[in-house]
């Protein structure tokens, strides 16, 4: 049976490093990842936001480079960027008036036809789009 297959964002994986509101449900959805219940799909760019998430959020050089080790090690399903879904993304963004950051998660979503979980309620004026605190 394949499974399921699913978009997480940055806002989703910040929690992982930091003690926050539904932290738990972020480390849940880790699980699942892990054995093998779920597949987590997330763009290269995700790398770079977690990072500088954690950056602001004050942590030093070694918790942010612990972090990213960390997210290499969860073996994520990783999309690289290519035209066809920067195209997309920037059709969202200007429909929507979201970031391209944020537009590329859907973007990932419509292509694979995944649920797109994220902490960010803006977002949910998207079809398919899920928040975390809603993940059971």
């Amino acid at each position: 049976m394949e499974r399921e297959k699913k978009i997480v964002d940055a806002s989703v994986l910040v929690k992982l490093f930091s003690i926050e509101e539904d932290s738990n449900k972020a480390e849940y959805l880790i699980k699942n990842h892990v054995t093998e219940k779920i597949i987590l799909i997330i763009p290269e760019l995700l790398f770079l936001e977690v990072s500088n998430a954690l950056k602001y959020k004050k942590n030093d050089e070694n918790k942010i480079k612990e972090a990213n080790e960390k997210l290499w090690d969860f073996q994520f399903h990783i999309e690289r960027l290519n035209k066809n879904i920067m195209d997309l993304a920037i059709k969202i963004a200007l429909e929507n008036n979201f970031t391209i950051y944020d537009s590329l998660y859907i973007a990932l979503a419509q292509i694979y036809g995944a649920e797109l979980i994220t902490a960010d309620e803006a977002l949910l004026k998207i079809p398919n789009v899920k928040l975390l605190k809603d993940v059971k």
